[in-house]
């Protein structure tokens, strides 16, 4: 039986977040996995990243998405129905494509481990899942915004989440990479803080205004003030605090002061999680008032 058929639906906007928060911790995981695989792509592109890296970075990776299908297994996102507006087909599909990049991360991980350097059939293959789930992501929740713009809005908020978590995490384990080999270049590290940074900035700019376009708001005030709560502790768990604690370790990560730098990513780390969780959560309130 679908996990939320029995469930009596209300307007009460503490039972919407409630009653999604297995559908905004799936995404949380997902955005992380798909996030985290394309910044180190990114990062094996330009340079600096140590094989050991590499292979430590693919079993983390290969770990986060099984937690991910384990949670959208057990709550099929297509179950929301009668909470949000959410495209049937495409949510009923991500399951199928999140047991995909499972399956496309663990070949990932058993040819990093096997060859010196992993193929680059096997990097093509783990961007094309974790790209065919982003999407299936961004057309599940399409119809939660009020018009065509509003639409692209909510993908690039979903694409801008994943940007956020993956270089948080991928930059917080490198950080504590360099306190094994301090001797690398600081290059990888820099270029991941600098992804957060502009992910940070984009995001708060735009999470705010495709709020204000979701149906049942009229501007940005009135649906934040839906949930003030929720708004605020996104605002300091997704915005403030992880903007002063990676804007911090940009100038010590220059200095190669790698243990500040690390402190600071990982505390960046604790509100990011949460505060891209409590995002979500927002998300779906705003759109099922």
């Amino acid at each position: 039986m679908p996990l939320l058929d029995s469930v009596p639906i209300t307007s009460c906007h503490e039972c919407v977040a409630t009653l999604t928060l297995p559908l905004a911790l799936f995404l949380l995981l997902a955005q992380t996995t798909v996030g985290g695989v394309a910044t180190v792509a990114y990062l094996r592109l330009t340079g600096g990243l140590t094989r050991g890296f590499l292979k430590f970075i693919s079993v983390t990776y290969a770990i986060m998405a099984t937690l991910a299908f384990i949670v959208v297994a057990a709550a099929p996102p297509a179950s929301y129905h009668r909470l949000l507006a959410i495209n049937q087909p495409a949510a009923g599909s991500l399951v199928f494509l999140q047991g995909l990049l499972v399956i496309a991360l663990l070949a990932h991980v058993v040819v990093t481990w096997r060859r010196r350097e992993a193929s680059t059939a096997s990097w093509a293959l783990t961007l094309a899942a974790s790209v065919l789930l982003l999407a299936g992501i961004t057309a599940a929740l399409w119809p939660l915004a009020g018009s065509p713009l509003g639409a692209i809005a909510v993908a690039l908020v979903m694409i801008l989440s994943a940007a956020v978590l993956g270089a948080a995490t991928t930059g917080m384990l490198l950080g504590h990479w360099y306190l094994v080999t301090p001797a690398l270049t600081n290059a990888p590290l820099l270029r991941a803080i600098g992804v957060l940074l502009i992910s940070l900035v984009l995001q708060a700019l735009l999470v705010p205004l495709t709020l204000g376009g979701l149906d049942g708001s009229r501007s940005i005030g009135s649906a934040l003030n839906l949930s003030p709560v929720l708004s605020v502790l996104w605002a300091l768990g997704a915005v403030i605090l992880p903007l002063i604690a990676a804007g911090l370790a940009l100038p010590t990560c220059r200095l190669r002061s790698f243990m500040s730098t690390t402190g600071l990513l990982y505390l960046a780390m604790i509100a990011i999680l949460p505060g891209q969780l409590l995002g979500q959560l927002l998300l779906f309130v705003v759109a099922s008032a």
